[in-house]
């Protein structure tokens, strides 16, 4: 008796199952996750969504609703702030990105604007090489890239396209 064996690969079953990879494994909702070193609180982290791709070869978790950071010193007090309109967590390289209207302050009030931003959880620094605006309470400064360390207490800009001096308004 004879058997017959036909095989297919219509492009759109070889899209289906690639695109698999994309499904989220786990989705999680209204995040907040506090983390403690030696029992020191050191970050806390809210956020409408997470979605977690840990079945990648390269996991990440993705937060494409936004993201909140609060940064805490060894005190316990709050010490820097971060929020992005859609981040992404590198786990295997802790590794951070944040996108869209994202601003750093730190607890001297001096404000970082940027639409993207790199956080490296290992070496504990931020950094970016797009466009950036800091704040300060006598200056605006903006230029093209900057590094800083994650409390954004110390930074460098890169390529200064401009300093803008504010006048203290205390005579009016």
């Amino acid at each position: 008796m004879p058997f017959f064996h036909s095989c297919t690969n219509e492009i759109t079953a070889v899209k289906a199952f690639e695109s698999q990879e994309e499904i989220p494994m786990e989705q999680q909702e209204n995040i907040h996750l506090l983390y403690s070193d030696s029992a020191i609180l050191r970050l806390e982290i809210t956020a409408p969504e997470a979605l977690n791709y840990s079945q990648l070869e390269e996991p990440k978790l993705v937060f494409s609703k936004g993201i909140e950071v609060n940064f805490y010193a060894s005190t316990g007090e709050k010490d820097t702030y971060l929020r992005s309109d859609y981040a992404i967590r590198y786990p295997l390289k802790k590794i951070w990105e944040a996108k869209g209207n994202v601003q750093v302050i730190n607890k001297k009030g001096e404000k970082l604007e940027t639409e993207f931003l790199i956080w490296d959880e290992a070496d504990e620094s931020i950094s970016s090489e797009e466009f950036v605006r800091i704040t300060t309470g006598q200056q605006i400064i903006m230029g093209e890239g900057f590094k800083a360390d994650q409390t954004f207490d110390s930074y460098e800009i890169n390529k200064v396209t401009g300093e803008i001096y504010v006048e203290d308004d205390q005579d009016s």
